[in-house]
């Protein structure tokens, strides 16, 4: 089996604002290795679901970088 040298999710400092002015996301950055699993918390307004959308694509943000196993997941 050969061994996966790429991360299953890399975000490298993404950044998403509302037209209302509303930071949801400032530079954030995160790696999940393969094979691995973790876990999303925080409270209400602190950019999970904008952070969840913006990994499917729906919704986009202007700054930063996501990839999937090295690719670009949109």
């Amino acid at each position: 089996m050969e061994a996966i040298s790429s991360p299953a999710l890399a975000v490298e400092r993404l950044t998403k604002s509302y037209g209302d002015g509303t930071l949801a996301l400032d530079e954030l950055s995160l790696v999940v290795p393969a094979g691995s699993f973790f876990g999303l918390l925080g409270p209400n307004g602190a950019g999970k679901t904008t952070l969840i959308g913006s990994i499917s694509g729906l919704v986009r943000a202007p700054a930063g970088r996501i990839s999937v196993f090295g690719h670009d997941p949109v």
